[in-house]
């Protein structure tokens, strides 16, 4: 049992990433352009219809960034919010994806 509990947490370290400081300043200079609608620590906005993107996990926010930018989310002609997200997300480089992404990571959800 404690064999498995010391492969857990050493493979934790392993698959989390740990970003560097100016990946981060980066990523919050991006994300400049998201609080408007997400707000400044990222906690979403109801009245927007923004979701929550604090404590999400990064492969998840990545993987709905490109979901935009492919087309495969935001296109549907009454989907305004999506619509709008799309246009900022096509904007974004594969770089500029990553950096955000670390920086919403390191919001906290509360």
């Amino acid at each position: 049992m404690r064999l498995l509990m010391a492969f857990t947490l050493i493979a934790s370290f392993v698959i989390l990433p740990v970003h560097a400081d100016e990946q981060i300043a980066k990523g919050k200079a991006i994300f400049q352009n998201c609080m408007a609608c997400h707000g400044e620590q990222a906690m979403g906005d109801e009245d927007n219809e923004a979701p929550r993107l604090a404590g999400q996990h990064g492969w998840y926010l990545v993987t709905q960034l490109q979901n935009f930018q492919a087309g495969i989310r935001g296109v549907h002609e009454d989907d305004d919010n999506g619509q709008m997200m799309r246009a900022m997300a096509t904007t974004l480089s594969d770089e500029d994806i990553e950096n955000v992404v670390a920086y919403i990571t390191t919001l906290s959800e509360e």
